[in-house]
């Protein structure tokens, strides 16, 4: 299991990357999800926006700043 979901914070997309590391199926947004936790390290600094909306999954982003346009 990866260090970030031992030590990362409870937060939109763990549960979907513990899913998909044990091999079961996840839909795209459960994969968007789980890559942007993962991404962000679990989130240990906290829930906040990746600010990198180059990003193709930053339209997924749950902790995205909504008035980004």
């Amino acid at each position: 299991m990866t260090d970030s979901i031992k030590h990362g914070v409870t937060a939109k997309g763990r549960q979907e990357l513990k899913k998909h590391l044990k091999g079961k199926k996840i839909t795209y947004k459960e994969a968007a999800l789980g890559k942007c936790y993962e991404c962000n390290l679990g989130y240990r600094d906290g829930k906040f926006s990746c600010e990198i909306p180059g990003c193709p999954l930053y339209p997924s982003m749950p902790y995205r700043n909504k008035g980004w346009n």
